[in-house]
């Protein structure tokens, strides 16, 4: 659906989730200005502009090889492609061709170089084909005939280099125009293997597929070299193709391989090899192909200086980069065990001692878990694979839906659990292990004629496959039992009336969610069904605090602070008893609450915000017990601002603790007031409204 002229900007550049960067408060005054960016006009030269700085991926970068191009596109333009790619995203999957990978037969990769300087006139000519009104390619002509670029040498941008051909890169929209221009040869290679243009590779027929990149100017493509279909190809695109690179065979004849190599003037290696960052092989990655990964995570802490970096930064260089980098990997492998338990191992010494080896520190089971469960949000590795086999049964018109996908024994077992399946055509429901019999599998029906079936039919017998005249009964091999008689002839009559509807596609239901549709959220925390959450999670994550603050309370909770009480019970050096009231032993508890000086703070504290009513009472020993009870007293509007206040209060009780043991300080109320005031300003400028909010509310009733 389209949204209304005056919002599309304001659709645009709103956050899509909450941990995105807030934005969107000058929405409404570009929501006047920016409908004049529909006319042509000269003025849009000026804002259709980008700077290219070269960023070093090494130290001591030299050679320019070395450096990656970063461009840095002007806002007005960014929001102007933003805008057009929000309306083309969820057309392009219906303007491909589609095309699936063969299976395991002999096969050439071969991978080539394409260059993006084609002609502006072809990328025109094919939005018209695919059935682009005449208003976005006049969109399309503006943005290509205004645009420029400069390059920024130590700071200083160069002279306008105006674009005549290709695509910029840096704009949302660029990479889905080069698919669409790209997805013209992969229509080319299949009309020409139609026609009989491009021979088979081997006596068994191999489909020839071409995937686009649209972030590298790379292609792999399995079919055999023709001279005239290339030359063909640069005269569409008007681009250079040049010579491939290299070319990787498997299971190629000796014979034709070196009329192959001269054919194509390149050189021969062999797998395993990396492409796109992985490790590119036709067997099980071995473990010199893996050791790498573990080395690139470590290799990460070096340049970080993570002895410099509080516990909260270095949580978020775990989740954001660590954690993503794992991921990227899991994406196309399946890793063993031991690099899974390896990269563990120095994510938990990164997060608490900045280092690659640490002893100590929570259990990594409970760091990992979800917020609301106790944990830091970490996410398991071992958790993350249903997608794949969702998409193999809801989507298998992918390029890998062909393939062996391999899927940890655990996350197969939710998976089966988690889906029902309604059948339809059959195609895409396994016989033996889907729920598609009133919401049950034979697996679980039968299970000891399960146990006499081919390990090979459990994975790839559909529903289909096996009513056709009965072939799920060949399946079934070794002596039969009685047992396995009796629950073969249950099995009969069970599917023995049951009609496929061939013009029907199976309908397979996700059970973990209301819309019945996978999410991986709901998969995620299918991992952790029947944990024990942590009380009053949201009042430490949800509020608005700085992240380092929320840790702190986090390892409050978990009594996971390093006072007199932890201290003494592993034989460390440690006072005899609180350095505040020098009568109590010092526990989290007792400082945050428990002894006299933090008392009066938060009495103090909260009488001037006219909450005398929530102030501790000597009886109030349990700093969150109080804090829950305070919080469930409070309006709800005043709510997010209390909670913010309890974060800070409680942040700067314990830094003053730390300043009295390290730095020998002496305990004064009023100093600690001070520090709250100071700190809660910077807040406030800093985005805590609750806060604020809640600080004028108290001003304007006392007055």
């Amino acid at each position: 659906s389209y949204l209304p002229a005056d919002n599309v900007a304001f659709y645009s550049i709103k956050p899509r989730h909450k941990s995105l960067a807030a934005g969107g408060t000058c929405c409404p005054v570009q929501g006047y200005d920016h409908a004049e960016l529909r006319k042509p006009s000269e003025w849009f030269r000026l804002l259709n502009t980008a700077f290219i700085t070269l960023l070093p991926k090494k130290v001591d970068a030299i050679q320019v090889k070395e450096f990656r191009p970063i461009s840095l596109i002007h806002s007005v333009a960014k929001l102007v492609t933003k805008v057009l790619a929000n309306r083309l995203a969820p057309l392009l999957p219906t303007l491909m061709v589609k095309s699936l990978y063969a299976k395991k037969e002999a096969h050439i990769l071969l991978k080539l170089d394409i260059s993006k300087a084609f002609d502006s006139s072809f990328l025109l000519e094919v939005l018209q084909q695919r059935g682009f009104g005449q208003r976005w390619r006049n969109l399309m002509c503006l943005l290509l005939s205004t645009s420029s670029t400069q390059i920024l040498v130590n700071g200083q941008p160069g002279d306008n280099i105006y674009h005549h051909r290709g695509l910029r890169q840096g704009d949302p929209l660029s990479p889905m125009l080069f698919i669409l221009v790209m997805d013209v040869l992969n229509s080319m290679v299949q009309f020409a293997t139609e026609k009989g243009l491009l021979q088979p590779l081997a006596v068994q027929q191999v489909r020839h597929q071409m995937m686009p990149w649209s972030s590298l100017d790379q292609l792999t493509k399995i079919f055999k070299w023709s001279n005239i279909f290339l030359i063909t190809l640069d005269m569409l695109l008007g681009s250079k193709l040049t010579s491939p690179r290299a070319l990787r065979l498997r299971y190629t004849a000796q014979p034709r391989l070196a009329l192959t190599t001269e054919a194509l003037s390149c050189a021969i290696k062999e797998f395993p090899c990396t492409y796109l960052g992985l490790p590119l092989g036709v067997r099980k990655p071995t473990k010199a192909m893996l050791l790498p990964l573990i080395d690139k995570v470590a290799d990460y802490f070096p340049g970080w200086k993570a002895y410099l970096m509080n516990r909260a930064g270095r949580l978020v260089m775990i989740r954001a980069v660590l954690t993503a980098t794992t991921i990227h990997h899991l994406i196309a492998l399946d890793l063993p065990k031991w690099v899974i338990k390896a990269i563990d191992k120095l994510r938990r010494g990164f997060l608490w001692k900045g280092r690659e080896k640490a002893n100590g520190g929570n259990c990594l089971d409970r760091v990992q878990r979800p917020l609301e469960l106790g944990g830091l949000g970490i996410h398991n590795l071992e958790a993350l694979r249903i997608r794949w086999l969702w998409s193999q049964r809801t989507d298998p018109d992918r390029l890998w839906g062909g393939l062996h996908v391999s899927v940890p024994a655990k996350a197969k077992a939710m998976f089966e659990v988690a889906v029902r399946t309604v059948v339809g055509d059959g195609n895409t429901t396994k016989f033996w292990t889907d729920r598609w019999i009133d919401g049950k599998c034979i697996a679980d029906l039968a299970p000891a004629l399960f146990a006499a079936v081919q390990k090979r039919a459990i994975k790839c017998r559909t529903v289909a496959q096996g009513l056709h005249n009965r072939s799920w009964v060949m399946d079934v091999r070794g002596a039969l039992s009685v047992q396995v008689l009796t629950e073969y002839l249950l099995v009969w009559d069970l599917v023995d009336d049951i009609v496929l509807q061939h013009d029907v596609p199976d309908k397979h239901l996700w059970k973990l969610t209301q819309s019945r549709v996978y999410s991986s959220k709901s998969a995620y925390s299918a991992f952790f069904l029947g944990s024990v959450g942590l009380s009053g999670w949201k009042r430490i994550w949800k509020g608005w605090a700085p992240l380092k603050c929320k840790v702190f309370l986090w390892l409050a909770k978990n009594n996971r602070c390093w006072t007199s009480d932890r201290l003494a019970k592993r034989g460390l050096p440690h006072p005899s008893a609180c350095p505040f009231c020098d009568q109590s032993d010092e526990t989290i508890q007792h400082i945050l609450l428990g002894y006299p000086f933090s008392r009066q703070i938060w009495t103090n504290i909260l009488c001037s915000l006219n909450f005398a009513s929530l102030a501790p009472s000597p009886a109030d020993t349990r700093f969150f017990a109080w804090w829950a009870r305070s919080s469930s007293t409070v309006p709800k509007e005043a709510w997010r601002g209390l909670n913010t206040l309890i974060i800070l209060v409680a942040w700067e009780i314990w830094i003053f603790r730390n300043s009295r043991v390290f730095e020998g300080c002496q305990p004064r109320i009023e100093r600690v007031i001070q520090l709250v005031e100071e700190e809660g300003l910077l807040w406030c400028r800093a985005g805590a409204t609750g806060l604020q909010e809640l600080c004028i509310r108290s001003q304007a009733a006392a007055g």
